[in-house]
């Protein structure tokens, strides 16, 4: 089986349903179908059980689905050394991270990486939720959660305290929540547990309306320390320490990792991260006190 029907057999896999697995190869349902249908007659066996709507692997499919990974690894690796021949750190790199990271943490930062490697061409990938390394949407991603399985190697980065602000000498005491799709986040779930945090006045849909919204006075939000500490406009509420703490972890495609120009923009941020580290944490130290 070669890996042009070999990666259908693999999304079905992955995604469970012909419709997901045609948006995540971008193309129609019917392709899915037709290509899944092609797999079975050349193997002489059904390879997927229909049930309750979604495709579940036979043995036998479950076996070709390793294959077509193994295949996928494969194909990645080659694009990666062609690209690398040289074994330059040069050329085009995708990092991913939520648009309020990215806007206020990782770009003010780039031009110490393009300073240390000049030939780096970066595309920077600001999206709520989370790129899929394994079809290369991006070459490194920065995520505020471990990843539960595929083939990435992760290694955590930071971790990224969050206290309750409010506008400097505001009186407004309403809570500022994400929207409906973020009620699972840690935030949202301390925020529960407060005193009308189940109802909150006002919801927005991410950390940068969050911080605009809770600038323009409307009233307190959960804020990540490193972006609200420094902004004058803001009283932390909370204390020093934090409320939440989340983990940064740093995510690469595992047969990505080894690639010159990945591997060392991963170093870098690596290094910012840790030297960033007590402003990340948000933990205030009261410097008075001996």
């Amino acid at each position: 089986m070669d890996w042009d029907i070999a990666r259908f057999v693999l999304a079905i896999a992955r995604h469970g349903t012909a419709s997901a697995a045609a948006q995540a190869l971008g193309v129609d349902q019917t392709t899915v179908s037709r290509r899944l249908a092609a797999a079975e007659d050349a193997l002489g066996t059904p390879l997927f059980e229909r049930i309750d709507r979604r495709f579940r692997p036979t043995p036998v499919g479950a076996a070709v689905a390793a294959q077509a990974e193994a295949m996928e690894r494969a194909a990645i690796a080659i694009e990666h050394a062609a690209r690398d021949r040289d074994a330059a750190v040069s050329g085009p790199i995708r990092i991913a991270a939520l648009p309020s990271f990215a806007a206020e943490w990782l770009i003010p930062r780039l031009g110490e990486l393009l300073r240390r490697h000049p030939g780096l061409q970066p595309t920077i990938l600001g999206a709520e939720t989370n790129a899929d390394l394994e079809r290369r949407d991006a070459d490194i991603a920065l995520r505020l959660a471990r990843p539960r399985a595929g083939n990435l190697a992760a290694r955590l980065g930071a971790l990224i305290g969050h206290a309750v602000y409010r506008a400097r000498g505001g009186a407004g005491d309403g809570w500022i929540a994400l929207d409906e799709a973020h009620e699972s986040v840690p935030q949202m779930i301390w925020l529960r547990d407060q005193p009308g945090g189940r109802a909150p006045m006002l919801r927005v849909s991410g950390g940068t309306e969050m911080l605009a919204t809770t600038r323009a006075g409307l009233g307190r939000a959960v804020l990540p320390c490193y972006v609200a500490d420094g902004e004058p406009d803001l009283e932390r509420l909370s204390g020093p320490v934090p409320v939440v703490t989340r983990e940064l972890w740093l995510v690469l495609p595992g047969p990505a990792k080894d690639v010159p120009r990945i591997r060392a923009v991963a170093d870098w941020l690596g290094e910012v991260l840790a030297e960033d580290r007590a402003r990340l944490e948000g933990v205030q130290i009261d410097r008075t006190k001996r």
